[in-house]
């Protein structure tokens, strides 16, 4: 059986041919010859205040660094309760949160003095934050490359606020 161009064997072995020339290329990466530090990973840990159980539901306002603006849209917590937050390189190493449809446990006074309170990022990647709890007995032990903040449901009344 000879193969012929015009054939079903033709358009066979020329599909063969160019697989197996152009699989190399696409699997080809390019590598990156510059001297930055790769960006760090943390994670955000949200946890109810009053019970110490994840709270999935929340979407935190988060800025990174010196960031005059949150982050938009602002990250969802997964049903852990954790954000995975990538941290670029260049700017300040810090982090800040607050509370979007949650009351922060961390004060009782300002409902806002989340976005002062800054936390390094090197700090939580070598021995890990665990913010202050005043709405409850919950408490955690700090993990290297967290930080967990209490946060808890609003009340009715704080609902008809808003």
């Amino acid at each position: 059986m000879a193969i012929t161009s015009n054939g079903r064997n033709g358009v066979l072995l020329f599909s063969l041919l160019a697989t197996v020339f152009l699989l190399p290329c696409t699997s080809a990466r390019a590598q990156s010859k510059s001297n930055e530090k790769p960006a760090s990973r943390i994670i955000l840990k949200i946890l109810n205040g009053k019970t110490g159980w994840p709270i999935w539901t929340e979407f935190p306002n988060v800025w990174l660094g010196g960031a005059n603006s949150p982050q938009d849209p602002p990250p969802r917590a997964n049903w852990r309760g954790e954000i995975k937050l990538d941290i670029p390189t260049s700017g300040p190493r810090e982090v800040r949160v607050l509370p979007n449809w949650f009351i922060d446990c961390r004060t009782s006074a300002d409902p806002f003095a989340g976005t002062k309170v800054k936390y390094s990022i090197e700090e939580i990647l070598k021995l890990g934050i665990v913010a202050e709890n005043i709405c409850g007995d919950a408490h955690t032990k700090p993990v290297p490359g967290t930080l967990i903040l209490y946060f808890r449901p609003r009340t009715w009344k704080e609902i008809m606020e808003l």
